[in-house]
């Protein structure tokens, strides 16, 4: 039996005092901080998770934040391109009522000023911008992405400072000889806006820089296959220059490229695949120049059908004249002729359709013929149309690749893994090259203004500047506009995809924050009724711990002596 003395009745009274004390002291922390822990040893699931929820709750609020900019930016966007499509839609109808006979000269006038104050405005709208960024300058943000600049050979519109669509539109006033001056200066300053010279360039670049890669460590075979790869697509691009012309726009470069492909594989259901470029193209220009001829014959009006049936008749009637008279060498020659000319027309039925004018016909076999003869030149007479295909569209997929690389897209994380793009490039809207919005306006300017005809300007490989004048008429004007008009709606379109994509991702996030801030809260605060309880039981305990221990502790012999 073990002596209990008044010292350790004192100490362990003391101690339960001292515990009674501690666990008031942690529920009073607890309820008036609010959390179940004041230090990660206090429990360190609770502190794990903490650290886990937190981060979770934070990554949520950033991506919520990044939606909200991704929301404005493209509310601003829809909201530019809206006031875009009303300014089409005005010019358009403006152009309509210039095309009538009625039109006067004062009403024309008046015009000209309503459309440069259109062309005015729609400059402004294309330097909108979001809180200080222009929105449709690709990453070039900080500065106004369009501007009219006045120039020896007119006014133009450049793109971050580069023109373009050099000397597409130009008044038939201005010399020769200034167009080709000013065109030579600006390309030789690399002043034009995605040109076929600076994507070689830029892909000579990417060449050197993998083939010094390559260089510097033989033995790695994905090193020599990217430099092989980066010289193919060099010399691809490079060979574009020569039969685009080097200031040729890389987005009608690329179209042009798809063109030819699609013209040269059809060549192939029509002639073969084995038959050389140049019989397609000496076929084809024998077929345009039938078709010519027949308009001339019949009238544009009439359809394949019907003129493959008169000239069935004529071959008849010629060849019937030849079998009546064998020796007549001249019968015999017409009836060939004739039968040429039946077997060109019959084959255009099947080739452009029976309802098909010759007019219609004729225009779609001259523009084969063109493209058949361009790729002679480009690849070689004696190239077949297999490999005269294969080679197109390799040239297509690689100017498309580089016009795609040159796309400047700015995209905002908006989730786990997960980024929207929010801008859409000028380009994109005004379209590039010969067929943009600007063009068009310029044209129309030049029609108010009475011009009949217009100049272009192009440059081949080697420097040299062609000039040419086209007939210039409002009523074509019309379907440019149409056209414009239904650029911009694609446009639209896109990016009310990207605006429903980014509310239904900010409807998540806000499900996923309600989530993750739930299982914080829970994991680290306390249940206020619980907290309550407990600080309530743990102050009773200690003023009982403090009261049993007044009366257990008797007076000691120290107090007896004092």
């Amino acid at each position: 039996m073990h002596r209990v003395t008044n010292g350790m009745i004192a100490e362990n009274t003391l101690r339960n005092i001292s515990a009674a004390a501690a666990r008031l002291a942690k529920a009073n922390e607890a309820v008036s901080s609010n959390m179940k822990i004041q230090l990660a040893s206090d429990d360190t699931t609770v502190a794990t998770r903490a650290v886990t929820y937190r981060s979770y709750v934070a990554q949520v609020k950033q991506y919520q934040d990044n939606a909200d900019l991704a929301s404005a930016w493209q509310t601003s966007t829809d909201n530019a391109l809206a006031s875009l499509s009303e300014d089409i839609t005005s010019l358009k109808e403006l152009a309509t009522a210039a095309a009538s006979d009625t039109v006067t000269d004062e009403e024309r006038e008046n015009y000209a000023t309503e459309v440069q104050t259109y062309l005015q405005d729609i400059i402004t709208i294309m330097n909108a911008d979001e809180t200080g960024s222009y929105i449709f300058g690709g990453y070039s943000t900080g500065t106004e992405p369009y501007e009219l600049v006045t120039t020896d050979i007119g006014d133009l519109v450049t793109f971050k400072g580069q023109y373009l669509s050099l000397g597409s539109v130009l008044s038939s006033d201005i010399s020769d000889a200034d167009i080709e001056a000013f065109y030579t200066a600006a390309s030789s300053a690399g002043e034009i806006y995605n040109s076929l010279s600076e994507a070689a360039s830029s892909a000579y670049s990417s060449y050197t820089t993998a083939q010094a890669a390559a260089d510097a460590d033989p033995t790695d075979v994905i090193l020599a296959a990217k430099a092989t790869a980066a010289l193919t697509t060099y010399n691809t691009i490079s060979a574009a220059v020569t039969t685009y012309g080097g200031t040729a726009n890389l987005t009608d470069a690329a179209s042009s490229a798809e063109s030819d492909y699609v013209t040269i594989k059809a060549a192939i259901t029509t002639y073969s695949g084995t038959a050389t470029l140049s019989d397609a193209a000496d076929d084809a220009q024998a077929i345009t120049d039938t078709l010519t001829a027949a308009i001339t014959t019949y009238s544009d009006s009439t359809t394949l059908t019907s003129a493959a049936n008169s000239a069935l008749t004529a071959y008849n009637t010629a060849q019937a004249a030849a079998d009546a008279d064998p020796s007549d060498t001249t019968l015999a020659d017409a009836a060939t002729a004739a039968k040429t000319n039946y077997d060109i027309l019959s084959a255009a039925v099947t080739t452009y359709g029976s309802t098909a004018t010759l007019s219609e016909a004729a225009e779609e076999a001259k523009a084969t013929s063109d493209a058949l003869a361009s790729a002679v030149a480009t690849y070689g007479g004696t190239t077949s149309l297999t490999d005269a295909a294969a080679a197109a569209k390799n040239t297509y997929k690689t100017l498309t690749s580089a016009d795609n690389a040159n796309a400047q897209s700015i995209n905002y994380n908006v989730g786990f893994g997960t980024s929207v793009t929010v801008n859409i490039e000028g380009q994109d809207v005004t379209g590039e090259g010969d067929s943009s919005l600007f063009n068009t306006i310029q044209k129309l300017l030049l029609a108010l203004n009475g011009d009949t005809t217009y100049k272009t300007a192009t440059m081949d490989s080697s420097g040299n500047v062609t000039v040419t004048t086209h007939d210039l008429n409002i009523s074509d004007l019309i379907d440019e506009l149409s056209a414009a008009l239904s650029t911009v709606t694609k446009a639209q379109s896109t990016l009310g995809v990207r605006m429903n994509q980014v509310s239904s991702i900010s409807d998540r996030l806000d499900d996923a924050y309600e989530a993750y801030k739930s299982l914080m809260t829970d994991n680290e605060n306390i249940d206020t009724a619980t907290a309550t309880t407990e600080l309530t039981s743990a102050e009773y305990t200690y003023e009982a711990s403090l009261a049993v221990g007044a009366k257990v502790i008797s007076k000691s012999l120290i107090d007896y002596i004092a």
